[in-house]
């Protein structure tokens, strides 16, 4: 008896488990609908960047000279105008070159003025000499009437005495005269002589002078470019900002020397307008052919997970970068910064929009590539027949109550990859369409509506 209620339950098991596994297998093949609505809305086409935050006009304010940092006037965050102080170097030693500077150049000035002291005493000189050499010509000739003279009384006295009518003693005389005269020609013509050497001897001096003269006019010129590069460099120990703006970066403390032998050193960066602000981003050679200058820009940083912000495309820049054989091109971003909220640095990430259509009737993406049978393909090919597949896309449709869904061909327009425009008649708003199917068994004879992606 025992062994027969033992069996009898032994029956009931495996009979209860074989109506479970053939309910629960039934339940398998069932299949379930998820569906989505067809809406009105935009669709938006953007593509996706990154890059750094920067202010449109950043400078880097360095020393042009070296020296001694004595006082710095600002701090990270200041404000600073136009012309403002901001540090100072050490300007002792700038000093005393200015002061070496103006004493070579009065030097210089003074070795001019008696050069020109020089040359009106030669002037002077030359004067003098032409008025001894107007006095030497009329001693010649004084001399040479003389000569003459004494020489025709010469003559006559000889007669005389030839004739024992003078005594030999007022011959003697007479040619004394006549020689003394001739002598003193000859002394007159010296005389001349060296007043006409002597003027070009003056001359000669005059040409040295002169020389002299513009050798001191270019010292001068030397000395005050000497003059005007050692005030220069005494001036470059103050630093001034070059632009209104805001220090970013302070690199030195005071007490720091810095050293400007072959470039200057940083010493503050200071932007312009942090309120104005670019982005630097970097967008692929595939995608650079849409980018235009005026296209809107939205973009969020880590910083402010929640918040987006919006930016303008001002240059697309044809220099290209290429990284590990990819090719990008930089496109700048202006940003409004009126709140202050984005600061340097701070990385983008950007979404350029490139097209979009406003308030038009979309359907998902997803509607498009549902996985279906063999037997739904059969009906999708049917559906499909004498149509060109490129002009419509079969979509099912799950009208109300029905238990299966119906294909309904439509036509795609405008897309991104969310959405597709429903470009005929065949939808409407609200009509529910298919995005999945469960309880299809994924196989080889299993497929999706359509090959390849949507037509943009």
């Amino acid at each position: 008896m025992k062994k027969f209620f033992a069996v009898l339950i032994i029956l009931a098991i495996l009979i209860g488990g074989g109506v479970w596994w053939h309910i629960s297998k039934s339940k398998k093949k069932e299949q379930t609908y998820t569906t989505a609505k067809i809406t009105k809305g935009d669709i938006v086409n953007s593509i996706s960047s990154s890059g750094s935050l920067a202010a449109l006009n950043t400078v880097e304010v360095g020393s042009q000279v070296s020296g001694k940092i004595v006082k710095i006037y600002v701090d990270f965050n200041d404000e600073v105008k136009e012309d403002q102080l901001i540090a100072e170097l050490d300007d002792s030693s700038f000093k005393a070159q200015v002061l070496q500077a103006k004493a070579n150049l009065e030097s210089a000035k003074a070795g001019m003025l008696g050069n020109y002291a020089q040359l009106k005493n030669l002037q002077a000189s030359m004067i003098t000499a032409k008025a001894d050499i107007a006095a030497s010509e009329a001693n010649v000739k004084k001399a040479e009437i003389t000569v003459t003279d004494s020489e025709r009384n010469y003559k006559r006295i000889k007669e005389l005495y030839d004739k024992k009518l003078v005594s030999k003693s007022e011959l003697d005389s007479a040619e004394t005269n006549r020689d003394t005269a001739k002598a003193n020609l000859e002394v007159a013509k010296a005389s001349l002589q060296s007043s006409r050497a002597k003027i070009d001897s003056i001359n000669a001096q005059i040409e040295g002078q002169n020389a002299d003269l513009e050798s001191q006019k270019a010292r001068i010129a030397q000395t005050e470019a000497q003059l005007s590069l050692a005030q220069i460099d005494l001036d470059r120990t103050k630093i001034y900002s070059p632009i209104n703006g805001r220090i970013i970066s302070r690199d030195v403390d005071e007490g720091q020397t810095v050293a400007a032998s072959f470039q200057a050193p940083k010493l503050f960066t200071i932007a312009q307008d942090l309120r104005k602000m670019q982005i630097d981003t970097a967008v692929d050679e595939t995608d650079i052919g849409v980018v235009k200058e005026g296209q809107a820009v939205t973009f969020t940083v880590d910083a402010y997970k929640d918040k987006t912000f919006k930016g303008v495309v001002h240059q697309v820049r044809l220099s290209p970068n290429e990284s590990s054989s990819v090719v990008t091109y930089s496109v700048m971003v202006n940003v409004d910064n009126e709140d202050l909220l984005l600061k340097p640095g701070m990385t983008a990430n950007a979404e350029i929009l490139v097209s979009e259509k406003k308030n038009i009737l979309r359907m998902p993406q997803k509607a498009i590539y549902v996985k279906t049978t063999e037997k739904m393909k059969a009906e999708i090919k049917e559906a499909q027949k004498n149509i060109t597949a490129s002009e419509t896309v079969p979509v099912w449709v799950k009208e109300p109550n029905a238990k299966k869904p119906i294909i309904k061909l439509v036509k795609m327009g405008f897309s991104n990859q969310d959405y597709v425009e429903v470009a005929n008649d065949a939808l409407k708003e609200g009509d529910e369409v298919v995005i999945g199917i469960s309880g299809i068994q994924s196989s080889s004879k299993s497929s999706s509506n359509r090959q390849g992606p949507p037509r943009m």
